[in-house]
């Protein structure tokens, strides 16, 4: 069978209505009723085709399983245009929370029959299958952040960085494992044993490379005896939490992200920020810790109302209705980018002068993004306030130098 992993769909494609909600907004016909985000599918926003839409892409797959829709190359790079954000699943059509697995399958379905990944895609799974990450840097490298810490190889609690916060944005890495250690947590870091958890592979359909990686991170895991698995990152986090056990069986160990033991922490006494950070600040919710999988959503907001100075505002398009800040910035940099911006500006309209996230990928996008236009919005890792007010990470400039 040519599809035999979309087959499993078939029932939810045919009672799909093609209603086309899942890409206009701002207005849900289902319950409950009422407005959307002005914006919900970023491909669609971008290209303005019912093509680059889930409801194109629904339709796409019916005629494939009737047989009606020969495989072109153009219909493959179509495929692989979705940032597989999972906006198209909040507003309660039929399809509900298949889309994102649906589609992914569809991915794996095109490798299977050899006319995927695309590209980009197969050049990061090649970079993953010989060095570990994303971006082919030498495995001895991985842990190069944290020279100097003495962090220990093995603990009940391992702090997972992946591959942005090892090798893009090591200061993420730094403040994470320095608000910990400020906190007295024991903890410990796999080192050149941390491979990718395997979230560019998953999301274009390199199925069975997902699984080589997924089977050694874990026993990489266990070799470190680890009961608690945390990371800073919400797409490793949806990764190890939901995407692993499938593949390995019961993992034998929690996975946490960082901003749930920090809300502990300082709900409970044991981390009492101090030094003011006065600034507006807007929090940009991650996907895959808002709206695939998981509601992690009071967590960083407690987090950043506990530091003293901040004035916390919302943007359009929070919570599970949040809008993706990119995700894929190697692969689809222009989709990438094109999504990025329009979060900047979301920032602004808000008036905030620091977006904050609590996710790696969108720190490194929004970034990418803010730096594109030269906007002076400084975008910032959760954990590096938090580091700030707890009078453990480095002195941050005044405003107008940080804008530069």
């Amino acid at each position: 069978m040519a599809f035999e992993r979309l087959e499993k769909y078939r029932e939810i494609i045919w009672n799909d209505q093609a209603c086309g909600v899942c890409q206009r907004g701002p207005w849900n016909p289902y319950r409950p009723f009422g407005p959307t985000s002005d914006r919900l599918c970023p491909e669609y926003e971008k290209f303005r085709t019912i093509t680059h839409s889930a409801q194109g892409r629904i339709q796409a797959a019916r005629w494939l399983l009737e047989g009606k829709l020969p495989v072109s190359d153009d219909f493959v790079k179509v495929t692989y245009d979705c940032l597989l954000c999972g906006a198209c699943s909040t507003v309660g059509c039929v399809v509900d929370q298949a889309h994102v697995p649906m589609f992914r399958d569809l991915r794996a379905d095109l490798v299977a029959m050899g006319k995927g990944p695309i590209e980009p895609f197969r050049k990061t799974g090649s970079l993953i299958r010989r060095e570990g990450n994303r971006f082919g840097r030498p495995k001895e490298e991985r842990a190069k952040w944290a020279e100097g810490m003495d962090i220990s190889p093995k603990a009940d609690l391992v702090y997972f960085a992946g591959c942005v916060a090892s090798y893009r944005a090591p200061e993420v890495a730094r403040s994470t494992a320095t608000v910990l250690i400020r906190a007295g947590v024991p903890f410990a870091i796999l080192g050149a044993e941390e491979w990718c958890c395997g979230q560019p592979l998953l999301s274009s359909g390199q199925v069975e490379a997902f699984a080589s990686v997924a089977e050694h991170n874990v026993r990489a895991f266990r070799n470190a005896g680890a009961r608690r698995v945390v990371t800073a990152c919400g797409c490793c986090y949806h990764t190890l939490k939901f995407d692993y056990p499938p593949i390995t069986g019961d993992t034998g160990f929690e996975v946490l992200h960082i901003t749930q033991i920090l809300a502990d922490l300082i709900g409970n006494g044991g981390l009492r920020p101090k030094q003011s950070f006065d600034h507006r600040v807007a929090y940009q919710d991650p996907c895959h810790l808002a709206r695939l999988g998981s509601r992690i959503t009071a967590e960083p907001r407690a987090i950043l109302k506990s530091v003293p100075g901040i004035e916390l505002v919302e943007m359009e398009g929070n919570g599970k209705d949040t809008q993706c800040c990119g995700r894929f910035p190697v692969e689809l940099p222009d989709l990438s980018l094109y999504t990025g911006i329009n979060r900047i500006r979301d920032a602004r309209a808000a008036g905030a002068d620091t977006l904050v996230t609590a996710c790696s990928f969108c720190h490194w996008n929004l970034t990418r993004a803010g730096g594109n236009v030269k906007e002076s919005l400084k975008v910032m890792d959760i954990t590096q306030i938090l580091a700030h007010s707890l009078g453990c990470g480095p002195e941050l400039p005044p405003l107008e130098e940080r804008r530069r």
